[in-house]
């Protein structure tokens, strides 16, 4: 009688023994993927950074066509101008 209820006890130690170790385990491995999630994972610096980039690209770009209707103006103006210059009659020079 002894021999069985030793090896009972033996089987229910092994058996929270490494029930223990299992549930250690996945704790910390359940603890480390929260943190890593929390820390890279959803990213809110980085999304915030985005943000703010595509902000700065989106000026540039309007900037960027702003000097461009600028630009084109002003070449319809110089060429309006030379028109101008060349219909005008010339003057005798004194």
């Amino acid at each position: 009688m002894t021999d069985t209820k030793n090896a009972e006890t033996q089987i229910k130690e092994a058996v929270w023994t490494y029930g223990g170790w299992f549930v250690l385990l996945t704790l910390t491995f359940g603890a480390g993927a929260a943190l890593a999630y929390i820390f890279w994972g959803d990213a809110p610096r980085l999304r915030a950074e985005n943000a703010d980039l595509n902000k700065k690209v989106a000026a540039a770009r309007a900037e960027r066509e702003n000097v461009q209707t600028q630009l084109t103006m002003t070449q319809e103006e110089v060429a309006r101008c030379q028109r101008k210059l060349a219909a005008a009659p010339s003057s005798p020079a004194q």
